[in-house]
């Protein structure tokens, strides 16, 4: 039987999943090809935070060499974005010219960084943070530089700041809300992270953006909202992603914020499927690995067995990657009407825990300080379960729930995303 024609767009993690996946379930009736914007093979994106501050090294965070795809039958166009996609010739035209057909599309474009409204943005010394090449640019101009200035409080800014720290450079950032990490912490959980980054020399400021960089080629400054002049040699804006959905759009493929994906994560094109941060599912985007590798588990049966099990968006749990700062923050985390807030706190050790219930249910967590129990108040969160007598103890932990009531838990998920 001739094997189907399966071509892949992107080689991110995305794909370096669902190729383990097609693998796993027996791909042998496809011969697949994948096309990486991308020199190389797939690496570990989210390594990269490590790989800027010297914890770790490239050939470490690599996921797939080039060999690998040779050893397992997977033409790989690497370096080779693709350029066009013609749907009605089930065809792909790549930037160098090579024009491949193909019986089942998947988009794995991934995603760009998002924007900010600044002025000058193109001056040299300004950097994205998202694949290698913008570390070892960065890399690079932080051997000629003293001060930095990083442009977003999330995960990703927090974690360039902490590595350019770590690199000896003087460090500024610029968050517009008014706590770090606003959409995973609460004000008094954002507080304490800014504290102890603080201690280790790292410059705040808050409730404040960047609308102009200045310099003439290169850059030497930010200028801000509240009209304090910052010095920089460097810059690194992070301030989010944007599904990248460019391609997809000039295919004509039905788009809102990323391609818009039903449940079995087919877009509105029988033959072109997609997976991660390029696709938009019920209104939802994606940008933490735990959801992406759930889809290329379920876009792998379908492929290979024909298995049609809905993808259902769940609850993903967030930690930071800054050696010594425990922070853990799951589902909801503001107050809001309807929730009843528990909370518990130590400033003298550090600790901080704040409980989110609904109807007698966990709906959120944020914990800093001591992390340990993140895993098992998660599992609680998922299985949604009445907690009623243990909502006394429940903010001690689940050592004094389980030695209070006698309840013999379930071991607690031990691979949780980041």
């Amino acid at each position: 039987m001739e094997r189907q024609k399966l071509i892949i767009i992107g080689n991110g993690m995305a794909t370096s999943r669902l190729l383990d996946e097609l693998l796993r379930q027996g791909s042998g009736h496809f011969d697949i090809s994948v096309f990486g914007e991308e020199a190389g093979g797939a690496y570990n994106r989210i390594q990269l935070s490590p790989l800027l501050a010297g914890e770790t090294d490239r050939e470490a965070i690599q996921l797939k060499s080039a060999d690998w795809y040779r050893d397992n039958g997977i033409r790989l166009y690497s370096g080779d974005a693709v350029v066009r996609i013609d749907r009605v010739a089930r065809r792909v035209i790549s930037h160098a010219g090579v024009r491949c057909d193909y019986d089942h599309l998947v988009l794995a474009t991934g995603s760009r960084p998002a924007r900010i409204p600044a002025q000058n943005q193109g001056l040299d010394g300004i950097f994205d943070f998202r694949t290698c090449r913008d570390v070892e640019h960065i890399l690079d101009r932080s051997e000629q530089s003293r001060d930095a200035v990083v442009v977003g409080g999330g995960l990703l800014g927090l974690e360039a700041a902490h590595a350019l720290n770590k690199r000896g450079l003087n460090v500024t950032l610029v968050h517009r809300a008014d706590w770090l990490m606003n959409r995973q912490l609460d004000r008094y959980a954002g507080r304490l992270l800014r504290s102890a980054l603080e201690a280790r020399g790292i410059r705040f400021r808050l409730g404040d953006e960047v609308v102009a960089f200045e310099g003439e080629t290169r850059v030497t400054g930010a200028q801000l909202k509240g009209g304090e002049r910052l010095a920089a040699d460097c810059a690194v804006i992070a301030t989010g992603i944007t599904p990248n959905i460019a391609l997809a759009q000039d295919a004509g493929l039905k788009c809102g914020h990323g391609l818009l994906v039903d449940d079995l994560l087919r877009s509105e094109d029988p033959a072109i499927s997609a997976l991660g941060e390029c696709i938009e599912h019920r209104g939802r985007t994606f940008g933490l690995v735990a959801p992406i590798f759930e889809q290329a588990r379920l876009l792998a049966e379908r492929l290979v067995r024909g298995l049609t099990t809905p993808y259902r968006a769940a609850p993903v749990p967030t930690q930071l990657k800054v050696s010594g700062i425990n922070l853990y923050s799951a589902g909801e985390h503001l107050e809001a009407p309807g929730l009843e807030t528990l909370t518990l706190s130590d400033p003298g050790a550090g600790v901080y825990r704040k409980l989110l219930l609904r109807d007698n249910r966990l709906a959120g967590v944020v914990l800093y300080g001591d992390t340990r129990d993140g895993p098992w108040y998660f599992e609680l969160l998922q299985q949604q379960a009445p907690l009623d007598d243990l909502i006394p103890m429940l903010p001690f932990g689940r050592a004094y729930c389980d030695a209070d009531n006698g309840v013999d838990f379930a071991e607690p998920p031990r691979d949780i995303a980041v």
